[in-house]
């Protein structure tokens, strides 16, 4: 098969995915895949994509098998470890994911969402100590990065290091006044501290704005 053969089939799939077409794009990515010469990368990136589909249609074993089948075949794609970490995380085996996740940062070290998530698995494994390096090692690369100074912050709430996790909260709502979470947490912080007022200020707000929200996304479905 030639370059443009390869490139037809291509096109073909990444066309019937747009118009959600998953059983055709599948079939589609799967001829690439039995073409002897097919280049390896393009291989990887077949399985990739069929792991991809079959994880949106609910089929997750299958989206794992396909995107084992892409690690072997191209064992330094980020992606791959990516997805299997993720897969992973979501079966709570935490271990597991680091692994994962681990070999991607050798790849991409200054992948934030990596660095994060490195934390959230250590975090279910309640090792605080490293959740919080790698949060910090995220935030070193980005300030503004919320999830992981959200993270952090709870993390150091769990730990009882109370002016740490305030000063993160804080932050977390001046980058992004209507994450009410980060309200709710802060005002059972203050609770925690004895600020009576501050805290119920904070829950307050925090219930208005949660409100709001479900307001804004089901506004209108109701009724039709």
């Amino acid at each position: 098969m030639n370059e443009q053969e390869i490139s037809d089939i291509m096109v073909e799939a990444y066309n019937y995915q747009k118009v959600r077409d998953t059983s055709s794009a599948i079939a589609s990515w799967q001829k690439l895949i039995t073409v002897s010469d097919c280049p390896k990368d393009i291989k990887s990136n077949a399985l990739l994509n069929i792991g991809n589909l079959h994880f949106k249609e609910g089929s997750t074993d299958l989206a794992i098998e396909s995107i084992q089948k892409a690690l072997e075949i191209n064992p330094n794609s980020s992606e791959a470890l990516y997805c299997l970490g993720y897969f992973a995380q979501e079966k709570e085996d935490f271990k597991k994911a680091i692994n994962y996740l681990k070999k991607a940062l050798e790849i991409n070290p200054n992948d934030t969402g990596l660095l994060n998530n490195i934390g959230n698995c250590f975090d279910r494994l309640h090792n605080s100590k490293k959740a919080i390096f790698y949060y910090n090692q995220a935030i070193k690369l980005d300030n503004n990065f919320i999830s992981a100074i959200y993270n952090r912050a709870n993390v150091y709430l769990k730990m009882a290091v109370f002016d740490k996790s305030l000063k993160d909260l804080t932050q977390v709502i001046e980058l992004d006044p209507t994450f009410y979470q980060a309200y709710f947490n802060r005002g059972t912080l203050y609770k925690r501290l004895g600020k009576d007022l501050l805290s119920k200020r904070d829950i307050e707000h925090s219930k208005r704005l949660a409100k709001k929200d479900i307001e804004t996304k089901y506004d209108g479905k109701f009724g039709q």
